[in-house]
């Protein structure tokens, strides 16, 4: 069965594309040009986001992000982490309770299940 082989560029085009909608387009997020976007074979984690000095990554699993869907699900969810660190209040090794807030808020406007997210 053919799958979605996701790129760096592919996930770049997914960012660039919630930043224009609701809860995103408020959140005064960094251009994808600021961002370092990498695939990755994880088999536990369908994506991340990690800061090194001044420069955000986010990396998605090939693994994990076999659809569209996924891919959008999971870029979405590194989003969210994203304004996490610019608002200061990080989960430590979890997620916060902002970031559940500011989940089901996603979920609800792009109609994605907030128990799978």
């Amino acid at each position: 069965m053919p799958r979605l082989m996701i790129t760096p560029e592919m996930m770049a085009a997914a960012y660039d594309y919630l930043v224009t909608t609701p809860p995103f387009c408020d959140w005064n997020l960094p251009d994808s040009d600021d961002i370092n976007f990498i695939v990755y074979k994880s088999v536990v984690n369908r994506g991340d986001w990690f800061r090194i000095k001044d420069k955000h990554r986010i990396r998605i699993s090939s693994r994990y992000a076999r659809s569209t869907t996924s891919l959008m699900e999971t870029m979405a969810h590194e989003m969210i982490h994203l304004h996490e660190d610019h608002n200061n209040c990080s989960g430590k090794g979890q997620h916060s309770a902002a970031f559940n807030a500011w989940a089901i808020e996603v979920c609800e406007i792009h109609g994605w299940d907030p128990a799978l997210f």
